[in-house]
C-alpha cells in the first residue's frame, strides 16, 4: 500500500486536541505562525500508567513506527507525556514519538536511508549512522526539540525525578567506566542526536568501527572531570539479553509513575526469551494474570502469525540488515500497526475480565 493510502486509511478522531508546533505529513517544516493539531491522548485505563520500550532492529524500524501509530491512535500513547525508552532502532522510534512526529515520518525516513544506499550502490552496513544523522537534521528542528523539552512539564518540579523528558535513550559505556546509560535529559538538538547515535552504535554495522569515541570531558562518581574520551556502544548491550534492549521502566525510573512496561520487539521475541521477563500473551501457570486475564506486556513481530504478509526468519533478518524496497518497508509499518491492534484487543479483553 502506498504511503498516501496509509494517510487516507487512518481514522483518528481525537477526543481532546491541543495545538502544538511540529512536522506534518507533507514533510515540510512549518512556519512559526502555523500550528497543527496533535492528539491529546486519554488512556483507556487511567488507573494504570503504562510505559513502552522499543527494541533494537536495524532497518526494521518501520515496524516500531507502525506500532507507535496504532498506540497513538488508540490513545495508549500520549506524545506529550507517556514514558518511552529504546535501544538502537528503538531509540529512534522513542525519539520520533517524543518530539511529536507523525510515525509515518519514521517510515519515510527509513525509506530515504534505504533508497540512498540503493542509489549509491552501497551496502547499508557501515553507512547507516551518517545517513541517520542526515534524517534527524531534516526531520527534527528546533520546534520539535521544544516539544520534547516541554514533555511531562508538570513533573519537572520534583528534584527526585530523573525521568526528565520521559524519553530514554539507552547506550553502554565500556570505557573508562563499565556503565549503562538511560539518558532522558538533553541540552540541545545536537545532544539529542548524539545520544541517539550512541544508542545506535552496533559494532561494525552502523559504522565500520566497534564503538563511538565521545571526546566530551567525563565526570566520574566523585564529580571530578576526567580528561579522557568515553567509548560507547549500542543500547542492546546496556541490558540483559532477555530484555533485548528494552528497559523495565518502573525499575529504571521508579519516580516516573509507570507501573507497567510493555516491550515492543521488531525481531521475534522468542529468540531472546523476552517472555521470561515481560510475560506472554497466553494465559499460563508460569505467567498468571488477575481475574483470568492474560499477560500482555509484549508486542512482537512473528515469522508465521501474520496471514496478510508472512515473513520468514530469513526475511526479517535480511530487512534488518540490508537496503530493501519501499513496498517491503511500508508492509512492515502496516504489520506493526496490525500487531499493535491485536495487543489493544487483548487489553480490552483483560479490562472486561477485571471489571
Amino acid at each position: 500500500m502506498a504511503i498516501a493510502a496509509l494517510h487516507a486509511r487512518r481514522k483518528i478522531i481525537p477526543k481532546t486536541i491541543v495545538p502544538v508546533r511540529r512536522i506534518v505529513s507533507s514533510g515540510r517544516r512549518q512556519s512559526s505562525k502555523t500550528t497543527t493539531m496533535i492528539q491529546q491522548a486519554t488512556s483507556p485505563n487511567p488507573s494504570q500508567s503504562i510505559g513502552f520500550s522499543f527494541s533494537p532492529g536495524g532497518l526494521l524500524l518501520p515496524y516500531h513506527m507502525g506500532v507507535a501509530d496504532c498506540l497513538i491512535t488508540k490513545n495508549y500513547i500520549d506524545q506529550s507525556e507517556t514514558v518511552l525508552a529504546g535501544s538502537s532502532a528503538g531509540s529512534i522510534a522513542a525519539m520520533a514519538v517524543g518530539v511529536g512526529l507523525d510515525p509515518i515520518k519514521g517510515l519515510e525516513g527509513t525509506i530515504a536511508i534505504s533508497d540512498r544506499c540503493l542509489d549509491a550502490g552501497k551496502q547499508a552496513r557501515g553507512n547507516l549512522l551518517p545517513l541517520l544523522e542526515e534524517q534527524m537534521e531534516s526531520l527534527v528542528g528546533e520546534e520539535e526539540f521544544e516539544f520534547l523539552q516541554a514533555r511531562r512539564e508538570k513533573y519537572h518540579n520534583s528534584n527526585d525525578d530523573t525521568t526528565g523528558t520521559g524519553i530514554a535513550m539507552c547506550y553502554r559505556e565500556i570505557f573508562p567506566q563499565q556503565k549503562s546509560h538511560f539518558q532522558t535529559k538533553f541540552d540541545n538538538r545536537e545532544d539529542l542526536f548524539r545520544s541517539v547515535g550512541y544508542s545506535c552504535m552496533f559494532p561494525f554495522f552502523t559504522t565500520n568501527f566497534p564503538c563511538i569515541l565521545d571526546f566530551d570531558p567525563v565526570t566520574n562518581s566523585s564529580g571530578d572531570r576526567l580528561r579522557m574520551p568515553r567509548l560507547l556502544m549500542d543500547g542492546y548491550f546496556s541490558l540483559p539479553r532477555s530484555q533485548f534492549g528494552c528497559p523495565i521502566l518502573q525499575d529504571e525510573f521508579p519516580e516516573s509513575g509507570v507501573d507497567r512496561t510493555v516491550a515492543i520487539s521488531c525481531i521475534p521475541q522468542e529468540i531472546f526469551g523476552m517472555e521470561e521477563v515481560f510475560g506472554t500473551a497466553t494465559e499460563s501457570q508460569d505467567f498468571p494474570g488477575k481475574n483470568g486475564s492474560v499477560q500482555n506486556n509484549l508486542i512482537s513481530i512473528n515469522d508465521s502469525c501474520d496471514e496478510t504478509n508472512s515473513l520468514s526468519m530469513a526475511d526479517i533478518f535480511r530487512i534488518a540488515t540490508q537496503s530493501t524496497s519501499r513496498k517491503e518497508l511500508t508492509d512492515l509499518f502496516e504489520r506493526g500497526y496490525r500487531d499493535a491492534e491485536k495487543w489493544c484487543h487483548r487489553e480490552e479483553d483483560n479490562r472486561k475480565k477485571q471489571q
